[in-house]
């Protein structure tokens, strides 16, 4: 009897696992950087809620800054963000980075200089950088999405 159960459950976890890793070998770029920005902001930058508790997350474009953020919400569409629930945001976006995008080597901070970069708030070094990465968005906001999938692993 204990031996046809801890089969069972060996068979769904191995099921699991398997449907998970099918659905993000199948995600396309764009649901794959989605999924990294709901996993790295965390929380909805109106109720300061997780993004995942209770309903699927809805997107939206901050209208002050063109950045694109996640709601918990539907009803959190209509209000304002929270200026301190963005700046937890930040926080979590600047330590999934870690670095500048361009000069790699060169650590970043929530309080580095930052761009938006095809809706996406990015932290640089410096400020040429984010010219650098306007020329090329797809390539550094690849690079962005690969560090926040490292930074998810940790």
């Amino acid at each position: 009897m204990i031996k046809n159960s801890i089969l069972a459950l060996l068979f769904v976890f191995t099921a699991a696992a398997s449907s998970y890793a099918q659905t993000a070998k199948d995600e396309t770029s764009e649901q794959r950087r989605e999924r990294l920005r709901i996993a790295v902001q965390a929380i909805c930058p109106v109720s300061g809620e997780s993004l995942t508790d209770h309903a699927k997350p809805v997107k939206m474009t901050n209208p002050e800054t063109k950045e694109v953020l996640y709601v918990c919400c539907e009803a959190c569409l209509e209000a304002k963000p929270d200026a301190k629930h963005i700046e937890k945001i930040r926080t979590n976006f600047a330590k999934a980075q870690g670095h500048c995008l361009v000069m790699t080597d060169n650590e970043i901070s929530a309080d580095s200089k930052h761009g938006i970069v095809d809706g996406h708030f990015v932290y640089v070094c410096c400020p040429p950088c984010v010219k650098k990465m306007k020329a090329e968005p797809a390539k550094f906001l690849s690079k962005l999405d690969d560090l926040y999938e490292a930074s998810l692993k940790k």
